[in-house]
């Protein structure tokens, strides 16, 4: 996702399947699990930080190494995917090009 094209509400959108999605991939990486599984953490999480599921997914894709900037609505789904999954993320070897 580039800055241009980084959603700008919570609401959902266009690009809000393929968010998901990745979102989804993030975690069967991370866990090496279900995609099932994957989608229940991402929907548990949301719950607990009482962010959308939309909000939580798009700051975790973020985190996880997209370059775009996160829009000013963002702050608190951006703190909480930092917070679930950042030591996570941390820890993962950096693929040399």
């Amino acid at each position: 996702m580039t800055v241009n094209s980084a959603p700008t509400r919570m609401s959902c959108g266009p690009n809000s399947g393929r968010i998901l999605d990745t979102a989804r991939g993030i975690l069967m990486g991370l866990r090496r699990c279900s995609s099932e599984t994957a989608f229940e953490e991402l929907f548990n999480a949301a719950q607990r930080h009482k962010v959308s599921l939309f909000a939580m997914a798009w700051a975790l894709t973020q985190l996880a190494g997209d370059s775009g900037t996160a829009p000013a609505s963002f702050p608190d789904a951006q703190a909480a995917a930092r917070s679930e999954w950042g030591q996570l993320l941390a820890a993962m070897p950096v693929a040399n090009g």
